[in-house]
Formats: C-alpha cells, sequence, structure tokens
C-alpha cells in the first residue's frame, strides 16, 4: 500500500513572491484586463511576467506565477475595509484612545472651569441675595406690629404702614436694596417710638448754650440757636439722629443747635450770665410712643449740626 502524499509547505519565500506577483499584476491593470479574459490565454499572462521577472533578473517559476494570478482572481491580497457600523466606530475609538482621552480631558477642563466660574459669578451671588431676602422679609409683619403697638402720637400709625407697603413691595419684586431701606426705616420709627428722653440745653463750663448765624439767603437777619442735649432718665446722654437746616445732610450727634425765637435766646443768656449756668435747661420732652418732641419753648424744630 503506498504511503500518503505528505501536504506540500509553501515556503515564505515563494508566498512573498506570490504577493508581489499581485502586486505587479495591481500595477499593470491594462495587462490583467486583457489577459484574464479567458483561461486559454492566461498561460500567456504567465509568460509575460515570467518575462518581466527575468527582465529583472529574478526567476520565478511558473507555478509562483499562477498562484499569484490565482491570488489576484480571489482577490486574495486585497485589502478590504471594514464597513460602516457600530463595531467600527468602536474600534477606531479603541485605536485613538490616546487622542480621545486628551480631547475629553480638555473638554472637562474647559466645562468645570466654566461652571465653577458660573457657580461664583452668578449662583453662589443669587443664593446668597435669596438667603438675605428671606431673612428680611422674615420679619417684617412682626417688626409693623411691634411699631404699631407702640404708635401714640396721631399719623404715626399711617407712616408705619406706609413703610411696610414700600418693604412688602420690595421683597415681592425681589429688590434687596430697596427691602433693606425700607426695613431699616421702619425699624428706626419703631426704635425711636420706644424712646424717652429729655431735651435740655447744654451748661457746662467752656462749650456755649446758644449760638447766632446769619442765614445763606441774607446778610442782616440773624437765625438764634440755643445748644441742646438729649438725656435718658437714667441721666445718659444720647445720640440721635439730627437733620441740618443748612445743608440737608443727616448727622448721628450728641449736642446739635436748637432754632429759637430771638426772644428765648436772650432769656438763655441772661440766665447764663447771672452765675455762668442755665438754671431753666429743660426745653422739650420726647414721650415713648411719639416721634416728635414736646417743647416748652417757642421753636420751629429746625436744628443745625456744626457751628
Amino acid at each position: 500500500m503506498a504511503e500518503p502524499t505528505a501536504p506540500r509547505k509553501f515556503e515564505l519565500d515563494e508566498v512573498m513572491l506570490a504577493m508581489d506577483v499581485v502586486d505587479t499584476l495591481r500595477h499593470r491593470r491594462s495587462l490583467v484586463e486583457q489577459e484574464l479574459q479567458s483561461e486559454d490565454r492566461e498561460r500567456e499572462l504567465i509568460e509575460k511576467l515570467r518575462k518581466t521577472y527575468a527582465d529583472q533578473g529574478l526567476e520565478v517559476s511558473d507555478e509562483v506565477i499562477a498562484r499569484g494570478v490565482r491570488a489576484m482572481r480571489e482577490e486574495r491580497f486585497t485589502y478590504r475595509p471594514p464597513g460602516k457600523g457600530v463595531k467600527t466606530t468602536l474600534a477606531h475609538m479603541y485605536v485613538n484612545r490616546g487622542r480621545w482621552a486628551k480631547v475629553i480631558l480638555i473638554l472637562f477642563a474647559v466645562l468645570a472651569a466654566l461652571w465653577v466660574g458660573n457657580y461664583f459669578i452668578s449662583v453662589r451671588p443669587a443664593e446668597r441675595e435669596r438667603t438675605e431676602l428671606a431673612r428680611e422679609s422674615g420679619s417684617l409683619d412682626a417688626l409693623r406690629a411691634e411699631a404699631l403697638k407702640e404708635a401714640r402720637e396721631p399719623g404715626v400709625a399711617d407712616k408705619i404702614e406706609a413703610l411696610f407697603a414700600n418693604a412688602d413691595s420690595a421683597a415681592q419684586a425681589g429688590n434687596l436694596g430697596n427691602l433693606q431701606t425700607a426695613r431699616q426705616a421702619l425699624q428706626y420709627v419703631r426704635d425711636m417710638l420706644r424712646q424717652e428722653y429729655t431735651i435740655q440745653i447744654v451748661s457746662r463750663p467752656g462749650t456755649p448754650s446758644g449760638v447766632w448765624r446769619y442765614p445763606a439767603e441774607s446778610g442782616t437777619a440773624r437765625n438764634y440757636y440755643l445748644i441742646v442735649e438729649a438725656m435718658s432718665a437714667a441721666g445718659q446722654r444720647l445720640k440721635l439722629p439730627i437733620t441740618s437746616e443748612e445743608d440737608g445732610k443727616v448727622r448721628t450727634v450728641s449736642e446739635w443747635g436748637l432754632r429759637v425765637d430771638r426772644q428765648v435766646y436772650e432769656q438763655v443768656r441772661r440766665d447764663k450770665e447771672d452765675d455762668g449756668i442755665v438754671n431753666r435747661k429743660n426745653v422739650g420732652v420726647k414721650k415713648r410712643g411719639y416721634l416728635s418732641p414736646e417743647y416748652s419753648v417757642s421753636t420751629t424744630g429746625a436744628a443745625i449740626t456744626e457751628w
């Protein structure tokens, strides 16, 4: 019994030569189109290829050339790009993962910077403003009720309601600045209504008890003022916000000039000249529940804060 013939092993050189044959055929497309029309002309093509290699000083067997021709015919060594699809896309992304990682990292850094900037420029200030709005508006009702409870002077309740309405409107509109201003005014009225003090003429050595001034609109007529201060029931000297009639500015002072008639001014001047002190110092009283003091001398209530 004859032994089976072992399958032939092709050497690497033969495979490389076959691939070279395919490459030669691919670059000589016109030759292939003419000679591969039929099996009969394949031999002529092999002969021409043998001559081509011989011209180059290469000896290639007919078997290798025939193998290359068949491979060309079957497109064995032709690269076919994979079709488009999810797998292909994922494969490309994996191959280019290094480049994509850099792009994603840069994009993430840009987005993070934008988020942080937006948070500190817009979000955080807005949150802080909402918190302030809630805090400021949360006590408006209680503040209004406290002020109304203290009010005794006619017309003060209407003023309190007007201030509350302004504050509430600002809160509803989300206007923090206007809300704070209106709330402070309402709180000021409440605090002033709770105060009690006596207005006295200042009578201390080295301190004037009265002054006179020429008003801006006249160079001959004089305005007369008594220098006064506010004293609590406990004898504490108070600081009060006083509006100057000369420039309209409000200053918190412990002494101010109260405008009076010339006759009152002269009485105080003579009183002090007698023994160096003012014996009848009290000129007004501020009662709890009232914003305006009650004066015991003739005065318009106008004042100055500098002299």
